[in-house]
């Protein structure tokens, strides 16, 4: 581990994007200064003891005074709101979703109910959020001006004064290798949301009408929801298998080979599984073709050949997508 790049990374990464390479080079440049032409790991210590904690440099170069939230707190602020903010827009949404999803009953203009469900999940997130950010923020007021702290250094994760040892435990990985939270947050998002229309298909999957001006409405759901059912064993071993590596992920934190193995072995087994059941005749409501051609007019060869065509355009780009993802995981594992 170079101790000083570790410095340096841990100073630039709390500073805005466009800044970072600048203020990077100042940096060495500074140690460079401190050091003899061969010098040893002792020195750069020696060097980078004298200078500020990361946190507190990094706050200096902040364009923006802290009135508030003062230096000493000021980055665990920070990472505290990065850290629950994510996580309460995640709750709030999947929470709404699943309140509007129990109330729909079909009989509804599904643009009535989308645009209720959007409009109130703004509201509660933004409620939620300023809560969060009002209760947060006077948290750490009270610890600054109470001073649980004996000494006006910044928080740290250990509760110590910082020191050049800390950096050994500083991992420096590049943005692309980097498992975001925002992407866990989104996966974890949408593997409720694929749950919760399988257990309510019948009423949420189906073809839609629009008559007397009332807007769309459920005529008939496509699936024959007991099939779809049958197969829940599969569907429950698949989410819990997503859930699992979707916290393999958070816990690792970066694409490495063992991630980018595991997440296409998963997402293979899946995409099987899907195409296995979605090829199941009996999984499809009987009455639906019938209405289709009813209301189109067409032939049914034409009808149901054209339903194979779009299976396979499905199923195709389900598999393309999947191939990419999985050329993309290994080339971030790699880096």
């Amino acid at each position: 581990m170079n101790l000083i790049d570790a410095y340096v990374y841990e100073v630039t990464r709390r500073l805005p994007k466009k800044s970072r390479d600048d203020i990077a080079m100042e940096l060495r440049f500074s140690i460079q200064d401190m050091l003899p032409d061969s010098y040893t790991e002792k020195e750069v210590k020696e060097a980078l003891a004298k200078m500020d904690d990361p946190a507190v440099l990094a706050a200096s170069y902040r364009d923006k005074p802290m009135y508030l939230i003062g230096p000493k707190v000021y980055d665990a602020y920070i990472e505290t709101l990065k850290l629950i903010f994510p996580w309460v827009i995640l709750i709030c949404v999947i929470l709404n979703i699943v309140a509007s999803i129990g109330m729909f009953n079909g009989e509804e203009s599904i643009l009535t109910v989308i645009i209720n469900t959007i409009t109130d999940t703004i509201v509660n997130v933004i409620y939620a959020a300023s809560q969060v950010f009002i209760w947060t923020t006077i948290v750490f007021v009270i610890v600054e001006r109470v001073g649980l702290s004996k000494n006006d250094l910044p928080l740290t994760k250990r509760g110590t004064p910082w020191s050049p040892d800390d950096l050994k435990d500083v991992q420096i990985i590049p943005a692309k290798k980097i498992i975001s939270t925002g992407e866990i947050i989104f996966t974890i998002f949408w593997i409720t949301v694929w749950a919760i229309i399988y257990w309510n298909a019948d009423h949420l999957l189906g073809i839609y009408s629009s008559s007397d001006g009332n807007g769309l409405q459920l005529v008939m759901p496509i699936f024959e929801q007991n099939v779809l059912l049958s197969y829940w064993p599969i569907v429950v071993t698949f989410i819990a298998l997503e859930v699992g590596l979707v916290l393999y992920k958070w816990v690792v934190g970066q694409w490495t080979k063992k991630v980018a193995l595991v997440n296409g072995i998963i997402h293979i087994l899946s995409t099987i599984a899907f195409l296995f059941i979605s090829r199941n005749a009996n999984l499809y409501n009987e009455a639906a073709l019938p209405y289709i051609e009813k209301t189109i007019i067409i032939n049914n060869v034409v009808l149901s050949n054209a339903m194979d065509v779009l299976w396979i355009i499905i199923a195709a780009s389900i598999v393309i997508s999947l191939i990419i993802e999985i050329v993309e995981s290994y080339k971030k594992a790699k880096i």
